[in-house]
């Protein structure tokens, strides 16, 4: 007899003691945890939505929820693949108790309740604070491009999208002719009859000329904003997505340019948990800062101390908006700086020689960094580095990318036999000149905040909050490319995904 373990279980025969549903899943299973954090949450506000007085009893939402979320924290996000676990997958028939929504049931509900969704959230995050897991102190902000559900390729400019809509119109008309003409022979040969169904062709040629109407619309869109926000175009134009027309065509992490939105996160810094989630189409992050400390103090009734964020982040209208709310901010300079060789003691007495190798240059145009020239606020006008003044001469209005405002030019009086001159100064100008906003003191505060200990190693609390929060939705959720379309429906996927992440961490962390 050949020496194999047999199998303890024959397929065919009869158990006298059929074993119950619960015992399938073992105690320590983390679906334990999880559904016991599902009945602990409030769905009353999705119970609302329902209409119970007829028809098939629904399944309840927090099953159908519970089976979204469930799945997005083992990296489930298909609709298909969600309805073949809960058939199949015993860990998936234990949480919903033998139920098997098909996809079609999960693709509505995943779209169907965005605010009762947003209170879900806050759920999470309030029990979060109640155990002492998240404090609001400090949070770290930063975005990230996730792939739209378009084709890279499915992409076209102003006069490709024209020419095709014109071409979809050509054949809609010379469709709609060829259906009269046989309307007519039918009505000559079989009489006059009940009018039947649109044929298949012309459905399809209506279908791709509505698509690229909206892309069109999107792309006439897209240039009126970069006009009013003084953005110049392309030589060839802008491309826009023909399949997702409210994406944008964005820097592709693996080389390239995609279709993509942008979201951007605020995460407690604490344990990392996600406090807000933006998603916007296009690449201007910068404008989301203001929002997500304001949504967080509307949400849990308190605001941040400490705001981490990259350079991006790093513009006037952030740093006055987060001064006038009590917020100080952590945010490195566009450009670095050099705070040896500008805090010179005697601002009117040159750079020593063996200094002026260090001066701060600007890495875009190899010119000295404007760090480099001291401000003096009392006679308002600045020192060069080597000593001369740069009086403030007349001021000018700026419209940059849409935040308007008023600059103060200084501009040197005489730039003849500067040894640094061939540094200094840029093209043919034969004098340097800079410019100063009304922000200008904020920035030389953040500035000496980022060259401080202590603000580096707070600012240093960036990194690992951000990148991790990235990671968990990009590695664990498997969320690299979308599931659905339109601005809308995006961010209610990430707010399922933020969810979902949420509350993986919520119970990893109670059950430690």
């Amino acid at each position: 007899m050949a020496h194999w373990a047999t199998a303890p279980l024959d397929r065919n025969q009869i158990t006298l003691f059929a074993p119950t549903l619960d015992q399938t899943v073992a105690d320590e299973h983390s679906v334990r945890l999880f559904a016991e954090m599902l009945e602990a949450l409030d769905f009353s506000d999705w119970e609302r939505m329902y209409v119970l007085a007829v028809g098939q009893p629904p399944i309840h939402p927090r099953v159908m929820a519970g089976c979204i979320l469930y799945g997005l924290s083992l990296g489930i996000r298909s609709s298909r693949r969600l309805e073949d676990a809960a058939a199949n997958r015993l860990d998936f028939i234990w949480l919903l108790q033998g139920r098997v929504p098909d996809h079609a049931t999960i693709c509505k509900f995943r779209t169907a309740f965005g605010p009762q969704l947003k209170g879900l959230f806050r759920q999470v995050c309030r029990v979060a604070i109640e155990l002492g897991l998240i404090a609001i102190n400090q949070i770290a902000i930063d975005g990230s491009a996730f792939q739209a559900n378009n084709s890279r390729y499915a992409t076209n400019r102003r006069a490709t999208l024209e020419q095709k809509l014109a071409e979809a119109d050509r054949q809609i008309e010379q469709l709609l002719k060829e259906a009269a003409e046989q309307d007519r022979a039918e009505d000559e040969l079989f009489g006059e009859a009940a009018p039947g169904k649109i044929p298949a062709s012309l459905r399809d040629v209506k279908a791709r000329q509505d698509r690229l109407a909206r892309a069109l619309a999107n792309l006439k869109k897209l240039e009126q904003e970069k006009k009013e926000k003084g953005v110049k175009e392309p030589p060839k134009g802008s491309a826009i997505p023909t399949t997702d027309p409210e994406s944008r065509v964005l820097p592709a992490k693996q080389g390239g340019y995609a279709p993509a939105y942008a979201a951007v996160l605020a995460n407690d810094t604490d344990h990392g948990f996600v406090l807000d989630v933006q998603v916007i189409a296009g690449n201007d992050e910068g404008t989301t800062v203001l929002p997500a400390v304001d949504s967080i103090e509307k949400n849990f009734g308190s605001k941040p101390d400490e705001v981490l964020a990259d350079s991006n982040f790093n513009n006037g209208p952030n740093l006055a908006g987060l001064a006038e709310r009590g917020i100080e901010p952590l945010m490195p300079p566009r450009q670095k700086t050099d705070a040896s060789a500008a805090g010179r003691e005697d601002p009117s007495q040159p750079v020593p020689e063996a200094d002026r190798p260090r001066l701060p240059v600007n890495p875009r145009n190899n010119t000295l960094n404007r760090s480099g020239f001291l401000y003096n606020a009392e006679k308002d006008h600045y020192h060069c580095p080597m000593g001369r003044v740069l009086p403030r001469t007349k001021d000018k209005s700026y419209n940059h990318q849409g935040n308007k405002g008023v600059y103060r030019i200084y501009q040197s009086l005489d730039c003849a036999g500067c040894p640094l001159a061939s540094q200094c100064l840029g093209g043919k100008s034969p004098t340097r000149r800079l410019c100063r906003d009304e922000h200008e003191p904020l920035r030389e505060a953040m500035a000496e905040r980022m060259n401080s200990e202590a603000g580096r190693a707070k600012y240093n609390q960036r990194a690992p909050t951000s990148e991790t929060a990235f990671a968990a939705f990009k590695g664990r959720l498997n969320l690299r490319q979308l599931l659905l379309r339109g601005l809308e429906k995006v961010k209610i996927e990430f707010d399922w995904a933020a969810t979902a992440v949420n509350l993986t961490k919520l119970i990893n962390l109670t059950a430690r």
